[in-house]
């Protein structure tokens, strides 16, 4: 399931139907030095259609494309497992993001937060991430990108504040979801509403 994941995000993260065949003769489809058997891919491919990591594009299942939740995990740099088995709204998150360094995030190499409001931040944070490694890659002026990448930060800070507030996140991740309308209809940029769309649908009403 994460070879599968890793190579489909990687082949096709904007989401566009793949030919499964062509997993087959990747470096991916091999496990312990062994070709993945057909009936193993087809049973890892029924586990990440039915927690809507990927979908299926036609009757026969012979394409596939990597759906928002299923970039959100490859992004997340965990296992398929660690994704799905991740605490859902109301309850009490005990968030470990590793390698949460080197995006907008500055030099704290982990983030670590409970608490017990029903607020998931995890999308949050990725997002603000997100935009800290593809805003220079979205064509924006000078002005634009720091303005963008200062909004990424009000959402980083709110998103690991020890009570983080749903209003405010849903207020700052809606403005960076505008800007990257505006940015353009670059797969980078997309991928960036994609993922703020998510997070505010996880948002406790």
């Amino acid at each position: 399931m994460d070879a599968f994941l890793r190579w489909l995000f990687d082949t096709a993260g904007n989401q566009q139907p793949v030919d499964l065949a062509l997993f087959f003769a990747a470096p991916d489809a091999f496990f312990a030095g062994s070709p993945i058997s057909g009936g193993d891919l087809h049973e890892a491919l029924a586990y990440l259609a039915e927690h809507k990591l990927i979908e299926c594009t036609d009757t026969d299942s012979a394409t596939v494309a990597i759906t928002p939740q299923g970039v959100s995990c490859a992004l997340a740099g965990g296992s398929v497992q660690d994704h799905i088995n991740q605490p859902r709204p109301g309850s009490t998150y005990n968030n470990y993001l590793p390698n949460a360094k080197g995006v907008i995030i500055g030099e704290q190499q982990h983030f670590t937060q409970n608490n017990t409001d029903g607020v998931d931040p995890t999308l949050f944070v990725q997002l603000a991430g997100y935009i800290g490694q593809v805003s220079t890659t979205l064509g924006m002026s000078a002005a634009d990108r720091v303005e963008l990448e200062r909004v990424a930060q009000d959402l980083h800070v709110e998103a690991t504040s020890e009570n983080p507030e749903p209003g405010r996140l849903r207020q700052v991740a809606t403005q960076l979801k505008d800007k990257l309308i505006e940015a353009g209809t670059t797969i980078a940029a997309t991928m960036g509403v994609q993922m703020a769309e998510q997070a505010l649908a996880a948002l406790v009403q």
